[in-house]
């Protein structure tokens, strides 16, 4: 008897792993089209405590979900994304929504009669023999698919072949997985999680014997057209934007740049601190998903586990941690997130996402679990320069993109009314700022949660500093001086 896994209710998924496991059913399934290009088919499913979310599968990964889920049916889903639900008009009032990629598996019930069965055959698999035999399954309906088992599982067809002479039994296989073989889609065992049935004293078994309808739905597609994503232009000078409270950026009603000062209150750890990025001659950097092993238990020390590149679409073992940082902080007037890309957050922090990360490449189990580093951040005051773009003024986004960093005395050479500036403490200015990038502004905003490189920041503002010529430092001092004489008088 299998050890059946156990699973998580919807309110518990955050962003900070991939490998949850639920049991859900399906509610609702519409075809969307993207402002980034490509179908997607949308999805709400709801688990047993009535909670529902919002899931995602673009255009390459539908018809695993199409195939697989139908309406009304509960299944079990393995491995998928988590990322922060954004839109205008979000379905459900989850916080974050599922999407599903390559490495997602889900529990069907595949039924059907055998048909058009072969030969059983001994091939050679990694210097060893393994049998495997195929068939296709046929529905009440005259639909057919194709199956292949292998190892174990064509021994257990084949056996049971011998004992009952009957190559038209019923088969249902459990936990199967889904494939592509020459074009055509095919059931196949997943490794040694799958479950086999011949010949069940199950409903829907004697439904396909007796030859009763089936009412059941398939998922609904409906064609579209692809469009563009338009991006925001970049900023020339952060010197011309100005200072806003919390408060006033949760009520902005247009796209624009601004700074906040504020201070840390704390680390938001439903997200990982850090994501891996495709290490590559043609500088990538894009998101990777971790590929789960055949064995699914843990490779050696000495080997690394291979990574699904999402923009190169290709496996890969060269990964390399980069900060994804999001941060819960706080002003006199309110509290809001922030997320922090690679070279903004590792200004902050003071090194290298690889320079604090542990080495493995397994998926956080305790997420509350952090470097000291990012933990020391607690506390500190910080101006921050952010990009208010369309998800958040329009959509209703609630995690606000840092594009610049200051800290310390140069926070004080910023002309604002602004009351937190008397809470900023001269011992953090190790900040200089950098600016983000018009690409990483679009990966942000994106489902994947790619990240790309900052551009460098001028050297402008360090002259600024130390010329007497300028306005903004020649103002503070003489406002200093009538201070000190007035005390004197």
């Amino acid at each position: 008897m299998s050890m059946i896994q156990a699973f998580s209710l919807l309110k518990d998924v955050k962003p900070y792993k991939q490998g949850w496991r639920v049991q859900v059913k399906l509610l609702h399934s519409w075809r969307q089209k993207t402002n980034y290009g490509g179908d997607t088919l949308e999805m709400i499913f709801t688990d047993e405590t009535g909670v529902k979310i919002h899931c995602s599968a673009r255009k390459t990964l539908i018809k695993k979900p199409e195939s697989k889920i139908r309406l009304g049916e509960r299944r079990l889903i393995d491995t998928f994304t988590v990322s922060h639900a954004r839109g205008q008009y979000r379905p459900t009032d989850h916080t974050y929504k599922m999407s599903i990629i390559e490495d997602t598996s889900i529990d069907q019930n595949v039924v059907g009669q055998v048909s058009s069965l072969r030969n059983i055959q001994t091939v050679q698999v990694a210097g060893n023999d393994k049998k495997k035999i195929e068939f296709r399954l046929m529905d009440i309906k005259g639909q057919n698919i194709a199956c292949c088992l292998w190892g174990k599982y064509a021994e257990q067809l084949e056996e049971h072949l011998q004992q009952t002479n009957n190559p038209n039994m019923v088969c249902m296989i459990r936990f199967a997985k889904i494939g592509f073989y020459r074009g055509d889609v095919q059931i196949t065992n997943a490794f040694d999680s799958s479950l086999i049935c011949f010949d069940p004293d199950l409903p829907e078994c004697l439904a396909l014997k007796n030859n009763m309808p089936n009412d059941e739905f398939a998922l609904a597609l409906t064609d579209t057209k692809n469009d563009k994503r338009p991006i925001k232009d970049q900023i020339d000078d952060w010197n011309d934007v100005g200072i806003k409270s919390i408060s006033e950026i949760i009520m902005a009603t247009q796209d624009e740049d601004c700074k906040i000062i504020c201070s840390i209150e704390s680390i938001d750890t439903d997200w990982s601190w850090f994501i891996f990025v495709h290490v590559s001659r043609n500088r990538c950097n894009k998101r990777c998903l971790r590929i789960k092993s055949k064995e699914g238990g843990n490779l050696p020390t000495n080997e690394k586990p291979l990574f699904w590149c999402t923009s190169c679409r290709v496996n890969t073992p060269t990964v390399t941690p980069q900060f994804k940082l999001h941060l819960i902080v706080k002003d006199d007037t309110s509290t809001f997130k922030l997320m922090l890309l690679d070279s903004v957050a590792k200004v902050v922090v003071g090194c290298d996402a690889k320079d604090i990360w542990d080495g493995s490449y397994e998926e956080i189990e305790d997420p509350d679990i952090l470097p000291q580093a990012i933990t020391d951040l607690v506390g500190k005051s910080i101006c921050f320069g952010l990009t208010l773009g369309s998800e958040n003024v329009k959509n209703g986004s609630d995690i606000f993109l840092v594009s610049q960093v200051w800290s310390g005395d140069n926070i004080l050479q910023i002309e604002s009314n602004s009351e937190p500036i008397t809470h900023v403490s001269s011992a953090s200015s190790i900040m200089s700022g950098g600016e983000v990038s018009l690409t990483e502004k679009s990966e942000a905003n994106s489902s994947e949660g790619s990240s790309t490189p900052f551009s460098k920041r001028k050297e402008k503002d360090q002259v600024d500093q130390t010329s007497t010529s300028k306005k903004l430092c020649t103002k503070v001092v003489k406002m200093e001086k009538i201070k000190d004489d007035e005390l004197n008088v």
